[in-house]
């Protein structure tokens, strides 16, 4: 009995997260209350306290759990940089902007966490969102330096400004892709400025 009851606690806790991850994506964190997420998991109140402490707890929980597309792309192509780290650069580049087209959660995530500017309910999850942010530079800084010892890169390219160009240009298609309704989100336009981009990298 008692394996169930913690089963059953996991299930309550998992879906109080999918449902205030759907509801603070759609309405925004200000507009949606606890009890109005507990009511929609059909729980009580006094049950979403005894997961989380307050919305505070319960965002910071929610951005442990959300998963990101970034650093699975980084870890998927950071072997492949050894013998082309330029292709690598863009598989990864394109590898992130699939994730985001094809699965909604990622697109949550990143309404609910990552637009900008950030909303003020966020203020305690400021410094874990900017190392998120940072965490990408440094991936794309990774692929970037290889293709410079490789001699992939044009001469006059200087490698830290670029890596920040480049995370800047794909949180923005990010953003626009994870703002459009599920029937107009595509790949095509984004993965044509990629291709713009990193011909205008190499040698």
């Amino acid at each position: 009995m008692a394996r169930r009851t913690k089963e059953e606690a996991a299930q309550t806790r998992e879906a109080l997260l999918m449902m205030a991850m759907q509801l603070y994506a759609e309405q925004g964190i200000h507009a949606v209350s606890l009890k109005q997420i507990a009511a929609a998991c059909e729980v009580t109140h006094g049950a979403l306290y005894w997961h989380f402490r307050n919305r505070d707890d319960l965002l910071q929980q929610l951005y442990l759990a959300a998963e990101k597309p970034y650093e699975t792309q980084y870890i998927e192509q950071r072997q492949s940089a050894k013998q082309d780290p330029l292709q690598a650069l863009h598989d990864y580049l394109v590898g992130v902007i699939n994730a985001y087209v094809n699965h909604a959660h990622f697109c949550q995530t990143y309404r609910l966490f990552l637009t900008r500017p950030r909303v003020p309910e966020l203020a305690n999850l400021a410094e874990q969102i900017d190392e998120s942010h940072l965490s990408v530079v440094d991936q794309i800084h990774y692929f970037l330096k290889q293709a410079k010892k490789k001699k992939q890169l044009r001469k006059k390219i200087s490698i830290k400004p670029a890596a920040k160009v480049l995370a800047d240009v794909l949180d923005s298609l990010v953003q626009s892709i994870a703002f459009s309704s599920s029937d107009q989100r595509s790949s095509t336009e984004a993965l044509l400025l990629i291709g713009i981009l990193m011909d205008g990298l190499g040698e």
